[in-house]
């Protein structure tokens, strides 16, 4: 396996190329590279040093379709197939070191297959055959929840991915008449890569869990409900943000409310974080606590609503809901809050909803 970053010059421009690829050979036998997609990827091949030297890349299974060649110490790119135009180069000042690499820009999926590269000089001749495949991994995982229903889905991915669920702590509703079953689908987009999504019953006392897998990658995206949280006009308020981040090095932290408004985001790296709040919440905002948890005060009945927590890595996603019920400082009536889930329902539904269904306590500071 190979993995790295490639410093080359072509025809006297110095470039830079972030290859994230794995090469795997056998004695005497083809060599299998697998690339990203619409990246950048380097076909390696050497040969003896000599004079009157001829490259050519081939692709055999295309009738020996014209990739790049070199010959009379130049470019010949006269026959170049059109797929290819713009799209190759060598590494010239390598080539009197017997370097005959080509670099393939912005792969495809119509780019996978068995490559040729043939090389002949006064001395010698040498074909050497290189087995190209191209995947596009699963990157991110996107999960969401709306009127009990909860989807998760994952684009533009290659090969064809899998989509499963679970939940922590493990459950089982598949004997439950009243239970909306799994209903997953993909689709191929133009350039060939899959979207994948899938819709199920959120199971409210469980972390839910999404799993996408594509290839030797998978990609994890979690949601939950927690508790409810009161809090007053004068009173100091904290939301928790249950996800464990002891064993995090680098992750992103968002707090957006009623899924629509982002609070603040905060980017934790090796230990050292960067913080941004919306101007509209920097009032309300009064710490982001080691944990994670968002601390607010000055709050009036328009902050009341759906606060979401979600924390990413470059694996994972986590979605962490509560709501935040406002009351006044001294009740008219004497009676005190008292939580139910209905109540979440209608808080929920309604900041699921398009903004101009809104009523004025459900509209975001800014719209107020």
């Amino acid at each position: 396996m190979a993995c790295g970053l490639v410093s080359m010059t072509l025809r006297g421009l110095v470039s830079v190329v972030i290859l994230l690829w794995t090469v795997t050979s056998t004695d005497g036998g083809d060599i299998h590279v697998t690339c990203l997609f619409s990246e950048d990827c380097v076909l390696a091949c050497s040969f003896q040093p000599g004079s009157e030297l001829v490259i050519h890349w081939l692709k055999p299974e295309d009738k020996d379709l014209n990739v790049h060649s070199y010959y009379y110490s130049t470019d010949q790119l006269e026959q170049q197939s059109q797929r290819y135009r713009g799209r190759t180069a060598l590494f010239n000042d390598q080539i009197p070191k017997g370097n005959a690499s080509l670099l393939l820009r912005g792969l495809t999926l119509q780019d996978q297959g068995r490559y040729k590269c043939y090389t002949s000089t006064i001395k010698d001749h040498k074909e050497s055959f290189i087995n190209m495949a191209v995947e596009a991994p699963v990157r991110l995982v996107d999960i969401q929840l709306s009127d009990d229903i909860i989807t998760c889905n994952s684009t533009g991915i290659y090969p064809e991915p899998k989509l499963t669920w679970s939940t922590d702590p493990p459950s089982d509703l598949s004997f439950d008449p009243g239970t909306i079953q799994n209903s997953t689908s993909t689709k191929v987009d133009d350039g060939g890569l899959y979207d994948i999504t899938s819709t199920k019953q959120f199971i409210r006392d469980r972390t839910n869990i999404c799993n996408v897998t594509s290839g030797t990658v998978e990609r994890t995206a979690t949601l939950k409900q927690q508790d409810p949280v009161q809090g007053s006009p004068s009173s100091e308020v904290s939301i928790p943000c249950s996800v464990s981040q002891s064993d995090l090095k680098t992750f992103n932290l968002t707090w957006r409310f009623n899924q629509i408004d982002t609070i603040l985001n905060s980017t934790y790296t090796k230990g050292t974080s960067q913080m941004y709040i919306d101007d509209q919440w920097k009032e309300q905002v009064q710490n982001l606590s080691d944990s994670g948890s968002l601390q607010l005060h000055k709050l009036t009945m328009v902050y009341q609503g759906i606060y979401s927590c979600e924390l990413s890595t470059a694996r994972d996603s986590h979605l962490v809901l509560t709501y935040l019920e406002i009351t006044p400082d001294k009740p008219s009536d004497g009676t005190n809050f008292r939580w139910t889930e209905s109540r979440f329902n209608h808080w929920y539904n309604n900041s699921s909803s398009s903004s101009s269904d809104y009523s004025s306590s459900d509209m975001s500071p800014a719209e107020r």
